[in-house]
């Protein structure tokens, strides 16, 4: 990102922080509409996401331009309007800290207890238990805007998910675009389903007797197979488990070609397991059967090569006399040849 587009981030944030102070001020002078308690600590929440944000943008600018000096502005304002809030809070009688309005939302009307942000890291089966709990918090509460419900969810997220979403600018018009992304990336019922097996199978064993852990895996196998059921019918249970059996006894390149033939827009059953597998060793029996032709190919060659080799080694040792063209000796042992006198023996 360059220099000039991080300058302009920073000013539409900037500018959303002082919309916040204007808000404050005019609650501060009893003009337009009064703000409560908890929409007091909600305004405190967003601004803190603001402050985040814009210091992440001033941080980058930094970098590139070491002589920027908008640090000071931004803290300075940043300061004042939470000073401020403080200030009305406790003029209300409600008090809180810094940290808290970052985490809670109150509900002073009928004295419920403070829910908790919900967090979510990218795990799929956990989506569901994320999504629900932050629409009811967060996504159904009309006195806040889509801008600060979008603060929010980025809060919640982390990791992976967090990813998923941070690409687009913090605007009004992209916070649905932002659920609807998570939605289409993490709501798929197979991937839940089968990491729902996956975790079933990787529950720590009970080793010795204890109360405690037989408790918690009685409970940790219960929650998991009603997730199970609520996603698939026994039948489909039956296939993952046998499925995840399977392909825990594989070579990784087995397993790989069956997560590559995964349709997730369905839960698998064991017959297409069962397909796959069988192409596979069709694979490599037709591999095994090249390998064999390419080595019999290969020792017929050098039989053949040690045949030839063998022939014109005889030849080449066959005793020819080249004086009598007798077969039973050499020239140097050849009678005749050594009755000749020298001179003879020269000419011939």
């Amino acid at each position: 990102m360059s220099l000039d587009d991080l300058k302009q981030q920073r000013a539409i944030t900037k500018k959303n922080i002082s919309r916040i102070k204007t808000v404050i001020g005019a609650n501060a002078k009893g003009e337009g509409k009064s703000l409560s308690a908890a929409e007091l600590k909600c305004r405190l929440g967003i601004l803190d996401s603001y402050f985040k944000q814009i210091l992440s943008v001033q941080n980058k600018i930094e970098n590139i331009d070491q002589d920027d000096n908008g640090r000071a502005d931004i803290e300075d304002l940043y300061c004042y309007i939470n000073s401020q809030i403080q200030h009305q809070l406790v003029e209300d009688g409600h008090n809180t800290t810094f940290a808290e309005s970052s985490f809670a939302i109150a509900v002073p009307s009928n004295k419920l207890p403070r829910l908790k942000l919900p967090s979510f890291n990218g795990k799929y089966s956990e989506y569901k238990n994320f999504i629900n709990s932050f629409k009811q918090i967060i996504d159904r509460e009309h006195g806040l805007s889509n801008i600060e419900k979008f603060n929010h969810l980025l809060n919640c997220l982390h990791g992976h998910a967090l990813e998923t979403v941070k690409a687009f600018q913090v605007t009004n018009e992209n916070y649905p675009k932002a659920l609807e992304r998570l939605k289409t990336r993490y709501d798929n019922s197979t991937l839940i389903f089968m990491e729902n097996i996956s975790t079933l199978f990787d529950l720590p064993d009970v080793s010795k007797p204890s109360s405690g852990q037989l408790r918690s895996l009685v409970d940790n196998v219960s929650a998991l197979y009603s997730s199970l059921q609520s996603l698939g019918s026994p039948t489909d249970i039956v296939n993952a488990m046998l499925i995840h059996i399977v392909m825990g006894k594989v070579d990784s390149d087995t397993k790989r070609k069956w997560k590559d033939s995964l349709d997730f827009s369905k839960l698998p059953t064991w017959e297409d397991c069962s397909n796959i597998l069988e192409r596979r060793c069709q694979y490599l029996e037709s591999l095994d059967s090249n390998t064999i032709s390419r080595r019999q190919d290969h020792h017929s060659g050098k039989s053949n090569q040690k045949l030839s080799k063998h022939g014109y080694t005889f030849s080449c040792y066959k005793r020819v006399c080249a004086f009598c063209s007798k077969s039973d000796h050499y020239i140097a042992q050849c009678q005749r040849f050594k009755d000749l006198d020298v001179p003879t023996r020269f000419e011939n």
